[in-house]
């Protein structure tokens, strides 16, 4: 791949004075951006705005009884790629350590700027008995590049934002673990600055 790049490099610094390469910008044939330096050398380019775009997911509605508690989720996709299919895993605390039940739910056929509406019910339990909602899994999802034969895990959460609740808290984490204190407008990153804290 660089020995492409540095033939790439070559006959454009051939073709061109030294003097206009100094601090040129140039795009290789595989999108990446890089700078070509006076000196015939060149680095590649951070991108200083990088794509902010994701799959959100929100609480539209909470209702329950007695012996449940049922949810519907939207998830708006504002993805430049469709959601071809995401599958969450939502699991239900009582408190910071118990996890009550853990229900799957799916969206599927989610076009850029379109939302899929659906709905989770956890049994045996009232909304108000929730300390709060995770939401994880996703892996395997199938959405631009990602498929299910991607193996880096965590990779399709990362695309989706839970945004927060008045009606109950929720929040996604990948990994399972026990929380100092959750609150609806915390976000994940601020939670597990607490965790490290806490270490």
């Amino acid at each position: 791949m660089k020995s492409t790049l540095t033939i790439l490099f070559a006959l454009l610094m051939t073709t061109t004075a030294n003097t206009a390469l100094a601090g040129v910008e140039a795009v290789t044939i595989n999108g990446k951006r890089v700078m070509l330096n006076k000196d015939h050398s060149w680095e590649y380019i951070e991108d200083k705005h990088p794509d902010t775009r994701y799959a959100r997911l929100s609480v539209a509605n909470l209702d329950g009884g007695d012996n449940y508690c049922r949810l519907g989720l939207r998830l708006k996709n504002d993805l430049a790629d469709k959601v071809t299919s995401i599958i969450f895993m939502f699991s239900a605390y009582v408190n910071e350590e118990v996890r009550y039940e853990t229900v799957t739910k799916g969206f599927q056929h989610v076009k850029p700027t379109n939302d899929m509406y659906n709905e989770i019910t956890f049994s045996g339990i009232t909304c108000g008995e929730i300390e709060y909602i995770r939401v994880h899994g996703a892996d395997r999802c199938e959405i631009g590049e990602l498929n299910k034969f991607t193996v880096a895990k965590g990779q399709c959460l990362k695309l989706v934002e839970v945004e927060p609740s008045d009606k109950v808290v929720i929040f996604k984490r990948y990994e399972d673990k026990a929380l100092e204190s959750i609150d609806a407008d915390e976000t994940e990153e601020e939670s597990d600055a607490k965790t490290v804290k806490k270490k």
